[in-house]
Formats: C-alpha cells, sequence, structure tokens
C-alpha cells in the first residue's frame, strides 16, 4: 500500500507534467487535470469545478519575475510571451521545490469562498484521462501578505490581464490519511 506523502508526491509530479504540457502545447491553457470537483469531507455530490495553482515552497523569486513582466509593458500579449517561456522552460522542472498547499483565486464576493470557509474542509478529485486523484484538505483563506497569495494573484494576472486588483485566494492544506 503507498502511504500518503508517496501519492501525494505523485500528485504534485503529475501536477508539473500537466503544467508544463500546458505551458509548451498549449498556449498557458489549463487542462482538465488542473482543475477538480469539490466535495464535502464527508462524501456527496460535486458542489463545484475549481481552477487550482500549486506554489513553490519558496515562491518569492517566481513571484517578483513574473511581477516584473507585467509591470515591465502595457501589453499582455507580451505579458504571455514572457511569463510562457519562463513557465515553459524552469518553473515547473523540479517538482520538489513545490508545496504540499494548493491555491485557488476567487473574486471579492464569492459564494464559493464563504461556503469552503465555513466547512473548513473539503474533498478535491482530479482527474484527467486515465489519471485520477482525490484527497481532503483543510481550508484557509489567505491574507493579501501572504507569499503563496501573492504568487497565486501574480500568475493569474500573467494570463488575464482584466483581474481586479483586490481578490480572494484560498489555501488548500492536505489533510494526512490517519487524522
Amino acid at each position: 500500500m503507498t502511504s500518503f506523502d508517496e501519492e501525494y508526491k505523485r500528485f504534485i509530479s503529475w501536477q508539473c507534467r500537466l503544467r508544463k504540457m500546458s505551458m509548451r502545447e498549449m498556449g498557458g491553457r489549463p487542462t482538465t487535470g488542473m482543475s477538480a470537483g469539490v466535495h464535502s469531507i464527508n462524501g456527496g455530490d460535486e458542489q463545484a469545478q475549481l481552477q487550482f495553482l500549486i506554489v513553490k515552497q519558496e515562491p518569492q523569486a517566481a513571484t517578483a519575475e513574473i511581477r516584473h513582466i507585467v509591470r515591465k509593458t502595457p501589453d499582455p500579449a507580451e505579458w504571455v510571451k514572457n511569463g510562457l517561456r519562463i513557465l515553459a522552460e524552469r518553473h515547473y522542472q523540479d517538482d520538489f521545490n513545490f508545496s504540499s498547499n494548493l491555491t485557488a483565486l476567487f473574486s471579492l464576493d464569492s459564494q464559493a469562498v464563504e461556503s469552503l470557509k465555513e466547512a473548513g474542509q473539503c474533498h478535491l478529485k482530479f482527474k484527467q484521462d486515465s489519471i485520477e486523484f482525490g484527497f481532503d484538505f483543510d481550508v484557509e483563506e489567505l491574507d493579501e501578505s501572504d507569499a503563496y497569495y501573492q504568487s497565486t494573484y501574480w500568475h493569474n494576472r500573467l494570463f488575464n490581464p482584466t483581474l481586479p486588483g483586490k481578490v480572494r485566494v484560498l489555501s488548500f492544506i492536505p489533510r494526512l490519511a490517519s487524522e
């Protein structure tokens, strides 16, 4: 039987492969496996489908690089071109550099944020082709000053020039299988 840690490492490696493919072959468009069905921790029907990011354990340098790309020119096409180059070439190369936490960005008035915060936890199911992963997570809202918030914001801003300045970011922290 595979331990939770081994299974979760396989999941993060898979996410890095999907994201490299997205950057190199799809112009940064997300693959289906980069989103997950959100379920109650107790099971039941899917409540939502959300896009998630994986974030480096130490995201400050990558965040600064992406922020610089966005601020350097007002042309969103240049943002994507330069951002794809960085993300495709080196960002997702070493899966061991990524945090186990996932993040997701929401609008200020998102009802999903309120529901997820109220529950405090959820089960996420990721699937693409014949590969499937599901894990339980604790859910926390991140403050704007948090490095993972900043990484999530600037990554999303790179691909979405209409992203408002104020958003909400949730962190999804994997729950150990024994909890």
